[in-house]
């Protein structure tokens, strides 16, 4: 037992340390950490590896990380980024370590310009990860299609069967992963802004507050004022459902597709002949309109 694990293992100790900024818990032992970034040992080369005189330990590397970003300026810093990304197995993965890591440095220096193009970065390649995964399900979904159709002049009712069954699987699987996804990106993605602690004094008004803002998503223009258009350009159950994760206490237990069920339960009682939803819905043309 070293001289540190000896110290910690007292308890008033490692409290007593904790509050005066003395307890860390990264390893002090080299070569304990995930290598995100590229790194060799050996002197300095002007080049976009990291370089290290011996085995860094994880607060060295990490640092290190952000000390050659700022080495370079517009461009340059996408090229860096774009070398060590291309080359780390999990995409994913490397945005997350990037975008946690960028929301620490920029509460200590919020107009670091190099910090402030690296979140523009992550932002982007995540957009960029969506999109290929969109892709990927409707390039899967053509396929099984096609293998349908393709055989279904000579194929038994029991094979087009299989093949339907293939097809929402595959279907239901990738919604499952991007879902996963989607809800482990806008945790993520909280950490990096303020969230809402609003909660309501009786929680038997959840519902109720559900269907004004599906009244609010319905709004538009009277046919007289401007064609009918809409007062949302884009307004999904998707969006309403990470609104209410996001900032209302009374959901933030409930997972996004969970949210949007109850989205959808709740679209279907209102009742447009109910005397106080008519009421709301002239109001709330007539307050925007």
């Amino acid at each position: 037992m070293n001289l540190k694990q000896k110290l910690f293992s007292n308890i008033v100790l490692r409290t007593m340390f904790g509050s005066f900024g003395s307890r860390s818990g990264y390893s002090k032992e080299p070569g304990s950490f995930v290598p995100y970034f590229q790194y060799k040992i050996g002197p300095y080369q002007p080049d976009q590896y990291l370089y290290f005189p011996k085995e860094p330990f994880a607060v060295l590397y990490k640092n290190e990380i952000f000390n050659k970003l700022h080495e370079y300026t517009g461009y340059d810093i996408i090229r860096y980024l774009e070398f060590h990304y291309s080359t780390y197995p999990d995409h994913m993965d490397f945005l997350r370590f990037l975008n946690y890591e960028i929301f620490e440095r920029l509460k200590k220096k919020p107009k670091d310009a190099g910090l402030l193009s690296t979140q523009a970065w992550v932002s982007e390649k995540m957009e960029e990860l969506k999109k290929g995964q969109q892709e990927q399900i409707r390039q899967d979904v053509e396929q099984v299609v096609q293998e349908i159709v393709k055989k279904q002049p000579t194929a038994s009712p029991q094979e087009i069967e299989h093949h339907v069954s293939v097809l929402v699987e595959k279907f239901t699987g990738h919604m499952e992963r991007l879902t996963s996804e989607t809800e482990r990106g806008i945790k993520d993605l909280a950490g990096s802004f303020v969230t809402g602690k609003i909660e309501l004094n009786n929680r038997n008004h959840e519902e109720k507050l559900m269907q004004v803002f599906i009244l609010l998503q319905e709004v538009k223009a009277p046919p007289q004022v401007a064609k009918a258009e809409q007062l949302f350009k884009r307004f999904t159950d998707s969006d309403l459902a990470a609104i209410l994760h996001l900032h209302f206490g009374a959901f933030k237990d409930n997972k996004i597709n969970t949210l949007q069920h109850k989205i959808g339960d709740q679209t279907e009682r209102i009742k447009a002949s109910n005397p106080k939803v008519k009421k709301l819905n002239e109001a709330l043309q007539e307050f925007f309109y």
